[in-house]
């Protein structure tokens, strides 16, 4: 679920490949012709600073792998009841940019990637109607998924602090779309083997009956994690810093 995620991955990869003030990173020009490919090229040589969220000097931002959420609660009424906690996400800094479009007139950017895949596991308590059965249970859970598409838009403005001008950046534009998901809760109907399997078989017919009612609160959870490392990456530094232009 995290997804997220992730979510997560585009906004801080674009983020700390910009910022020239941590040492690992390096910059790229605004009047690059090939700046989409030149970000993918930095964020490529960087991953396992963005994973372990350490970008040298002391610069430090919440890591990407694992990534947690501690809670998210839906109530839909007495259909679908669910909790959970301790959700950890693995696998996000396996992430794959597949476009960035720059409009650096406007001050934004335009991100799509796909998570290959993602491990999700937690505490779930969960009271579900599928069709004319009735899912019951709390346990821990785990989840994979295959190919999670995130849909980023990410803008920027420039606050003026004494007599310069700081970048920083909107809450974010997050879109997640799940692909393949196969989930295993354990301990539905007081765990009762044959019961919890066909529990499981019922939800994995369809998992994202239950993957699109998680999602809102999922993606809200993200949209205000990657505001606060954009910002927390980017502190102190001006546009011109994070973008400089190339001389001819």
């Amino acid at each position: 679920m995290k997804l997220i995620a992730s979510a997560f991955v585009v906004i801080l990869n674009l983020v700390v490949v910009l910022a020239e003030l941590a040492p690992v990173l390096e910059v790229c020009s605004k009047n690059d012709p090939q700046l989409a490919q030149c970000i993918i090229k930095v964020v490529d040589k960087i991953r396992p600073n963005i994973a372990n969220g350490d970008y040298g000097g002391g610069r430090m931002a919440p890591k990407l792998d694992p990534f947690s959420i501690e809670k998210l609660d839906i109530d839909r009424g007495a259909s679908f009841r669910a909790k959970m906690r301790n959700v950890i996400i693995d696998g996000l800094s396996n992430f794959v940019i597949k476009k960035i479009r720059p409009d650096l007139e406007n001050k934004r950017f335009h991100i799509i990637a796909k998570i290959p895949n993602c491990f999700v596991h937690g505490k779930y308590e969960l009271n579900m109607n599928i069709l004319l059965l009735k899912i019951a249970g709390k346990g821990d859970f785990n989840l994979t998924l295959d190919d999670t598409l995130v849909n980023l838009k990410v803008q920027y403005y420039l606050e003026p602090k004494d007599g310069k001008s700081y970048t920083k950046f909107h809450p974010v534009d997050l879109k997640i779309k799940f692909d393949k998901a196969k989930f295993y809760l354990k301990n539905l109907f007081g765990g009762d083997p044959a019961l919890e399997q066909i529990g499981n078989q019922a939800i994995n017919a369809n998992p994202h009956l239950l993957l699109d009612e998680v999602k809102p609160a999922i993606q809200e959870n993200l949209k205000i994690s990657l505001t606060n490392i954009s910002n927390a990456v980017v502190d102190g530094a001006e546009e011109d810093e994070l973008l400089p232009e190339k001389k001819p």
